[in-house]
């Protein structure tokens, strides 16, 4: 097992993009194919941060569960409307709870041998373990093997994970995109469309990547975002918030709706990551939309997509505007998985090991994002 950095990465790769000399890199292509680098990041970082991994939107009702992509969670609401997570593993023999979102369930029976748990996660039943017809075996306490919690909570709709228990208060953690979003009534948020996860076959960062940055735009989103102007950019770096934003003359934030046509990308924005997988775009004049990149656990050349979309105004929103969202999206997301994967099948060469060069105008979201990488996995 590899404990340190620079196990992996020479000290001179570190230094690159934490005392640059006139020029911005990224890591190099190792961060981005190597299974240890992976383990590193969750040993040191993501395991002991917030992860962000689904919305209460999509489970509503007591017994509604989902999994989590990528990672041995899943998510349930219990009777009392609280939400709690648990590793997907029977106590018994380790055989996954869940495999699929689910829906009303009064009990998670695992379907190896039935163990069954309640809503919130306590041992209920042990059908024939001790014998045939002989449900209660002597000696066995149930209340010591109910499902394994893992920390939970909620933040308006978005649900968070933390895999080791040691990270701050969720309200701490969220505090800076919420300041940084001030004029947004985050009270009034009302979900309105999500589009279903999907595997991406790219490293985590790579999607962290281009999310965040402008400067492919007039290249890759040509006609998709043909209303923000490049020139009309700016890059955000101000840890542990990165990303980009854009001014568009006439597009305001606002709580009441503006004309509606939605044919491409043509108002004010702004893209915003809290470190590590917590996006949140704002749109003009109150749209919210969230992209959830999970990290998989597993495999450093994948993660998993997931983004939902909520007015900031409380209003109701057409059919007709959910088919205009859903439309250029789905534009946007196909044009970013192309070059995403592409990305990726460049970091298997040697050609991205020295971490590339970076634009000190475009791209300072990106290196920001490294800086802070760097500083919770190096020793």
């Amino acid at each position: 097992m590899t404990h340190r950095l620079s196990d992996l990465v020479t000290r001179e790769d570190i230094d690159r993009v934490t005392s640059p000399n006139g020029t911005l890199h990224r890591l190099p292509g190792v961060a981005f194919r190597s299974e240890e680098f992976l383990a590193l990041e969750f040993r040191r970082w993501l395991s002991r941060t917030w992860l962000f991994v689904g919305r209460g939107a999509d489970i509503p009702n007591p017994g509604d569960g989902t999994t989590v992509p990528g990672l041995p969670v899943f998510l349930v609401r219990g009777r009392d409307g609280k939400i709690r997570a648990f590793l997907n593993a029977c106590r018994h023999r380790g055989h996954r709870i869940l495999k699929e979102p689910c829906q009303a369930k009064r009990l998670f029976v695992c379907p190896y041998h039935s163990w069954s748990y309640d809503l919130e996660g306590r041992l209920v039943r042990t059908p024939h373990m001790a014998g045939a017809d002989r449900h209660e075996l002597e000696g066995l306490d149930k209340t010591d093997y109910g499902l394994k919690p893992v920390r939970c909570e909620q933040w308006h709709d978005w649900i968070f994970i933390n895999l080791s228990g040691e990270a701050e208060p969720l309200k701490d953690f969220v505090a800076p995109i919420a300041e940084r979003l001030s004029f947004v009534d985050f009270g009034r948020l009302k979900h309105f469309l999500t589009m279903s996860r999907r595997p991406i076959e790219a490293n985590w960062k790579v999607c962290v990547e281009n999310t965040m940055e402008p400067y492919h735009l007039p290249f890759v989103h040509a006609k998709t975002a043909a209303g923000q102007p490049l020139d009309q950019h700016y890059s955000i770096s101000e840890d542990p918030i990165f990303g980009s934003g854009i001014e568009v003359p006439g597009s305001v934030y606002t709580n009441e709706h503006g004309a509606g046509g939605l044919d491409n990308l043509d108002m004010s924005a702004h893209y915003l990551l809290r470190a590590p997988n917590f996006f949140l775009t704002s749109y003009a004049p109150d749209v919210i939309v969230d992209t959830m990149y999970v990290p998989d656990q597993r495999d450093p050349r994948k993660c998993w997509l997931e983004q939902a979309w909520y007015t900031t105004s409380g209003r109701e929103v057409t059919a007709a505007e959910i088919a205009e969202w859903e439309s250029l999206e789905e534009a946007v997301m196909i044009e970013d998985v192309t070059v995403m994967a592409e990305v990726q099948a460049g970091a298997e060469t040697a050609v991205v090991d020295d971490g590339g060069v970076l634009s000190p105008v475009w791209e300072t979201c990106i290196h920001g994002f490294y800086r802070h990488l760097i500083e919770r996995l190096d020793d």
